[in-house]
């Protein structure tokens, strides 16, 4: 399996794609959240990556129209999917038995991380205890502009090949849902699919930074194809 998916987080192998797709807890000042282990890549680059953007509109009804107006609300969730793989091809203890690297991971370890970005946790004070939400993340897939200008900064300058800022977007991770198949005999699974949605945000930090068209323009103006009589 590991031969054949075109991505790496080591060494070449045959038709690399020399991008990482990252992932970073912040804390509530919008860093990296090195208790939450820090800024982490995936095993693989992932083969798609969905994307959409909704806005919400209310119809008005109106007698003797033959259409409702309608009455611009608020922008809807900006939702990003797409699967995580992850593979061994060695059965034993990874770290100890077993040597981790790209083609040898903790399947499970890795399983466990992405939950552990989508969980909540809880803090003892002085008389009660307080439920905490699950962190704001940091996500990036190098070269996608996924963050267009990204004015909320990006909480790390750069990882591995990871330099472009604007291929980051914050975020949050809503849904994770995990198939382990392949088996050694052992009972250890030879490798994992993991679908994650996440959705953008605008919290990072202690501030709120909404952003409108602007943002986009700088690269939207990239595209000039026009009707100037091109097929």
């Amino acid at each position: 399996m590991a031969g054949l998916i075109s991505a790496f987080t080591g060494d070449f192998i045959v038709s690399p794609k020399v991008a990482q797709v990252m992932i970073a807890p912040l804390d509530r000042d919008g860093k990296v959240d090195g208790e939450m282990g820090g800024a982490k890549v995936l095993q693989y680059w992932p083969e798609s990556l969905s994307e959409s953007k909704s806005q919400n509109w209310q119809s008005k009804e109106l007698p003797g129209l033959n259409n409702p107006l309608y009455q611009w609300v608020n922008g809807g969730e900006r939702p990003f999917t797409f699967t995580a793989q992850f593979s061994r091809d060695m059965d034993g203890t990874i770290g100890n038995t077993v040597e981790e690297g790209k083609h040898d991971v903790d399947i499970d370890a890795a399983i466990a991380w992405l939950y552990l970005l989508s969980s909540s946790d809880y803090e003892k004070t002085a008389d009660m205890t307080v439920a905490v939400a699950p962190p704001v993340l940091y996500l990036v897939f190098m070269g996608t502009h996924l963050g267009y200008q990204n004015e909320g900064g990006a909480p790390v300058d750069n990882v591995g090949s990871i330099d472009n800022a604007s291929s980051g977007v914050h975020c949050i991770l809503t849904e994770v849902s995990v198939e382990r198949k392949n088996w050694f005999p052992s009972g250890a699974p030879r490798s994992a699919d993991v679908s994650l949605t996440f959705n953008e945000v605008i919290q990072i930090g202690q501030n709120i930074i909404p952003y409108g068209r602007d943002r986009l323009k700088q690269l939207a103006s990239k595209y000039t194809r026009t009707t100037s009589g091109g097929h």
